[in-house]
C-alpha cells in the first residue's frame, strides 16, 4: 500500500508544484493580503483560476509558467507552503490514505493563503520594530514631512514634486512606488541622511492604514490628488474611501496645510474630513499655477506654459497638467524660485513605473504603456491620449486585463469604460476576466481574448498603429511589447 501511495504522490507532484507556483504568483500579485486574496477568490477571475485544475502545455515551459518574482517574502511563503505540502503527504503515508495526494492537488490554493497569513504576522512584528527605529532616526533631525494620498497619481506627484523641491532643499523620498509601512521604514533606516524634507506616500486598502503610518510620521504638508473607485471591493463604498484618505488630512499638523486638486471634486470631499485644517487648492486653472497652451508631441509628451516659462516635460498625457500644478503650488509654498521650479519639472525623467511612450523596436508601432497599474480615472486619461491618434487616422488598439478589486461595481464600471472606449478604439485584446463580459457586449466582434491571435498580429503592426496597454498583462505579451534595452 505504501508503494502505491508513493506512486500516487509521484504522479501528482509535478502538477501540484505547477499549481502551487501559480497560486504563489497570485498571492504575490495581491501583496499577500488576506483581504485581497479573499476578494480575488470571489471574483470571476479567481473562480476561473480555482477551476483551472488541468495544467496546459505552456505551464510546463519556462516562458509559459506563471510564477512569483523571487523576493525574501515570496521565498518564505514558498518554503512554508512546501512544509505544509510535505506535512500533508506524510499524513497520507502514515494513515495509508492513497486518495489524499489528489485532494491536496485540489486544495493547493489554501497553502499560499495560510502561508501568507503566517508571514503577515511576522511582517507586522518586523514593521513595528523598524518603524520605531525609523521614527527615532527622523526625530533627531526634525525634518519637514510632506505626505501625499489619493486614489490615483500619488507616486508620479511625489516624484515630480521631489524633483522640484530638490532644486533648493535636500529631500528624501522612497524609491519607485514604495508606500507600505515596512518598505518606508526600512528605506528610511538605510537611506535617510538628515535631509531637510521627507516626502512620503500614504496608501491604503482600508480605513485605519493611513492613520497608523501618520502616527509614526506626522505630515506638515499634505497633498490630495483625487478620488476614484479603486479597490472598491476592499473599501466597500466610496464613502469609506473618502474617510480612509481623509485620515491624512486629520493627521496633518494643526499649523500645517493641505493642498487638494480642485479639478477633482472628490479631493475636496477628502479635505472636508477635517475642516479645521488650513487648505489650499491647486489645479491648472489656479491663478498661481495657471497653465496654458497645453499640447502633446508625437509621443504624447506634455508641453505647456506657466507664466513665461515653457515646460517641456517627459510626462505622458494632458492629465499631468494637474500633477504639474501640484509641483508648482508646493514649490511656491516652499519659496523656490520660479526658474528653478521650471527646471525641476523639465528635468524630471519618469521611471518605467509611470506611463511610458515608445516605438516598438521591430515594427515601429507607437506603444503607450500604462501597464503598471490601473484605475477608472487613469483608464479614462489613457483613452484621452489614444483619442489624439484616432483623430490622426491611426489604427488604435487597446490591450487590457481590466481593473480588479472593484467588487459589486465591476460590471457597471467596466461597461462605462467600454462605452467611453468604443469611439476611440478600433480593436480590443482582453487578457483578464474582470470586466470582460462588459467589453464584449460593447465591442462585439472588435474584441478578442485569444492571446495567440494578438501574439501572431504583433509582427504585422506598423507605424500607422498605436497600441495602448492599460493595466497588467501576461508576462509573455509584455516581453513582446517592451521597448529595446528594457
Amino acid at each position: 500500500m505504501t508503494i502505491f501511495i508513493i506512486l500516487c504522490i509521484a504522479i501528482t507532484l509535478p502538477f501540484t508544484l505547477i499549481r502551487l507556483l501559480r497560486w504563489l504568483a497570485w498571492s504575490q500579485q495581491k501583496e499577500y493580503r488576506i483581504d485581497r486574496i479573499w476578494n480575488f477568490l470571489l471574483s470571476e477571475e479567481g473562480i476561473s483560476e480555482l477551476m483551472r485544475v488541468i495544467p496546459t502545455k505552456k505551464d510546463f515551459s519556462r516562458t509559459g509558467l506563471k510564477r512569483p518574482v523571487i523576493t525574501i517574502r515570496s521565498m518564505m511563503v514558498f518554503f512554508l507552503s512546501l512544509m505544509l505540502l510535505g506535512y500533508t503527504y506524510s499524513i497520507s503515508l502514515n494513515l495509508s490514505l492513497w486518495w489524499l495526494p489528489f485532494i491536496i492537488y485540489l486544495i493547493i490554493p489554501l497553502l499560499p493563503f495560510i502561508s501568507s497569513f503566517i508571514t503577515e504576522l511576522i511582517k507586522l512584528s518586523i514593521s513595528f520594530v523598524l518603524l520605531f527605529i525609523a521614527q527615532g532616526k527622523v526625530n533627531k533631525n526634525k525634518p519637514k514631512i510632506i505626505g501625499v494620498t489619493g486614489s490615483y497619481g500619488k507616486t508620479v506627484t511625489r516624484h515630480l514634486c521631489t524633483s522640484v523641491i530638490a532644486q533648493k532643499y535636500t529631500i528624501y523620498t522612497p524609491p519607485k512606488s514604495h508606500n507600505t509601512p515596512l518598505s518606508i521604514a526600512w528605506d528610511l533606516i538605510k537611506n535617510y541622511k538628515d535631509q531637510e524634507i521627507i516626502f512620503l506616500e500614504f496608501a491604503a486598502y482600508k480605513k485605519g492604514e493611513i492613520k497608523k503610518l501618520a502616527h509614526w510620521f506626522q505630515p506638515d504638508i499634505s497633498l490630495i490628488t483625487g478620488l476614484t473607485t479603486q479597490h472598491l471591493a476592499l473599501f466597500g463604498s466610496l464613502e469609506n474611501i473618502i474617510k480612509a484618505k481623509g485620515e491624512l488630512v486629520k493627521a496633518t499638523k494643526i499649523d500645517g496645510i493641505v493642498f487638494y486638486n480642485l479639478m477633482d471634486p472628490g479631493a475636496e470631499k477628502i479635505c472636508l474630513q477635517d475642516e479645521s485644517k488650513k487648505r489650499s487648492d491647486y489645479s491648472p486653472r489656479n491663478k498661481d499655477a495657471f497653465l496654458k497652451k497645453g499640447s502633446l508631441d508625437s509621443k504624447a509628451r506634455l508641453t505647456t506654459y506657466w507664466n513665461d516659462e515653457k515646460l517641456t516635460t517627459n510626462l505622458i498625457g494632458m492629465h499631468h497638467e494637474e500633477t504639474i500644478s501640484a509641483a508648482i503650488s508646493l514649490g511656491l509654498l516652499l519659496e523656490i524660485p520660479k526658474n528653478k521650479i521650471a527646471k525641476g519639472i523639465n528635468s524630471f525623467l519618469p521611471e518605467n513605473i509611470f506611463t511610458q511612450s515608445y516605438n516598438h523596436p521591430k515594427t515601429n508601432t507607437l506603444i503607450i504603456n500604462d501597464g503598471k497599474t490601473t484605475n477608472p480615472k487613469g483608464f479614462r486619461s489613457a483613452l484621452e491620449i489614444l483619442s489624439q491618434y484616432k483623430k490622426q487616422n491611426k489604427n488604435t488598439i487597446l490591450i487590457t486585463g481590466g481593473i480588479v478589486d472593484l467588487g459589486d461595481e465591476t460590471e457597471s464600471i467596466h461597461l462605462d469604460l467600454a462605452r467611453a472606449a468604443k469611439p476611440i478604439v478600433d480593436m480590443v485584446f482582453y487578457t483578464g476576466s474582470d470586466g470582460k463580459a462588459a467589453f464584449k457586449e460593447v465591442f462585439e466582434n472588435r474584441m478578442t481574448d485569444h492571446l495567440s491571435t494578438l501574439i501572431n498580429l504583433i509582427p504585422k503592426f506598423n507605424e500607422d498603429d498605436v497600441i495602448l496597454i492599460e493595466g497588467h498583462i501576461p508576462l509573455k505579451l509584455s516581453a513582446l511589447l517592451k521597448r529595446k534595452n528594457d
